[in-house]
């Protein structure tokens, strides 16, 4: 009788030694996948960003890659740069997959876009500023915007926090 409960405990104790390995083993797997997500793998349906520059920008997410993510807001569309987000407050879920057309969407074609269309654009800065006005041209690293008054001003990408447009 006694070794009969000694071999219960120790088959107990093996099945709990089993157990404890195969939880370490999940969250190491777990681990490693998450040590393989970005954050931008998790911006999928509607989305609150935090930008630096801009507050908060929402909508839903139409694309994300390693530069942008463009969302569709409910008055207005919005392309933000990746560099500027700071926080992403809400996510209904992970991304959709994206095509090699949009993995290699940048600001270049973006503003090229919004040149054929001669929408009336906003741009946030990093800094919190904005400017208003329609594309002339964009360049390899800068934009520049016509104002209402006739004046041109160059922007460099790099500080480009948010675009916005009419949806």
């Amino acid at each position: 009788m006694r070794w009969e409960r000694l071999f219960e405990d120790l088959e107990a104790q093996a099945g709990d030694l089993e157990l404890d390995e195969r939880d370490a083993l999940v969250d190491e797997l777990r681990d490693g996948d998450w040590a393989q997500t970005s954050w931008r793998d998790l911006l999928g349906g509607r989305v609150v960003l935090a930008v630096r520059g801009a507050d908060r920008v929402e909508g839903e997410v139409t694309l994300v890659n390693e530069r942008l993510v463009h969302l569709r807001g409910d008055a207005m569309d919005h392309v933000v740069s990746v560099a500027a987000v700071m926080a992403v407050h809400e996510a209904e879920r992970r991304a959709d997959a994206t095509t090699a057309v949009g993995e290699a969407l940048g600001w270049g074609q973006v503003f090229r876009a919004l040149r054929e269309t001669g929408e009336e654009i906003r741009v946030r800065l990093v800094d919190g500023s904005v400017r208003d006005g329609s594309v002339v041209v964009a360049g390899r690293d800068f934009v520049r915007l016509r104002a209402g008054s006739g004046r041109d001003q160059v922007l460099p990408l790099d500080a480009i926090a948010v675009v916005s447009g009419r949806t």
